[in-house]
């Protein structure tokens, strides 16, 4: 089966020299609830939504603000010219059997527009953390990567990869997207944290601190968590509260 990917421009965009973060549906969906607060906080701007078989369809609301009139699909991108960059937000697991061509059809996309690199956020089950007093984020990148100098600086732990084979249990996609990337010659960081199921929105604001130190979302001398804007769609996550006459 050829997939038939269908990508819906808002409006047209020079993507050339921009970073791609791209978020992998992983173990407490850390990677995605962080391209939730980077496109709220920045206020990113809707580029594109993507239609594809491979991924199971999700319809929405406008995630971000509650009077839009706009929807929110399974898969869809978001920019900030200011920041030269875009975020791919996917807010629905892949099919199987389609993932790897729906991931090298993405490659091939960002390729063609000639966008710097690619950065995938995602997670791994805490239980594999061998290292118990370390830091909880691990790093993978390719040779040659624009964030060399600040990954030395921040001493970020290079994960362990054993055979030359990237494994991240929990992870999702990563792995293969990763391998893609580098097959197609582009450069590409991996940033992971070990964590547990439940209430991991602490998790994503852990994680976009480390991003921030790698690629700078917001100045040096702002207290970035004091920058953070929760969205819309985080409201009553966890469903209301519980009646107060029943106390």
């Amino acid at each position: 089966m050829v997939l038939k990917n269908h990508w819906k421009f808002v409006k047209d965009i020079d993507l050339s020299g921009h970073t791609l973060i791209i978020p992998s549906v992983a173990t407490g969906n850390v990677g995605q609830l962080t391209c939730d607060l980077v496109i709220s906080s920045l206020g990113m701007n809707l580029l594109a939504s993507v239609y594809t078989p491979a991924q199971i369809p999700v319809f929405g609301s406008d995630p971000y603000d509650l009077t839009s009139t706009s929807f929110s699909s399974s898969c869809q991108l978001y920019v900030s010219s200011s920041h030269k960059l875009i975020v791919l937000q996917i807010r629905a697991p892949l099919i199987y059997k389609y993932a790897q061509e729906f991931l090298e059809h993405l490659v091939n996309e960002f390729k063609e527009r000639k966008i710097r690199d690619i950065i995938i956020l995602t997670s791994s089950y805490a239980h594999e953390k061998k290292h118990i007093m370390s830091s909880p984020f691990r790093y993978l990148s390719s040779e040659v990567t624009p964030y060399r100098e600040k990954i030395d600086y921040f001493k970020l732990m290079l994960h362990e990869s054993h055979n030359d084979s990237l494994k991240i249990f929990g992870g999702g996609y990563a792995s293969m997207l990763y391998k893609i990337i580098k097959e197609k010659g582009l450069p590409c960081l991996v940033l992971y944290k070990y964590c547990s199921e439940g209430d991991n929105i602490p998790d994503s604001y852990d994680m976009i601190g480390c991003l921030n130190n790698i690629y700078s979302l917001f100045d040096e001398q702002d207290d970035i968590y004091g920058k953070l804007v929760q969205p819309a769609s985080w409201t009553l996550l966890f469903g209301r509260p519980p009646p107060q006459d029943i106390y």
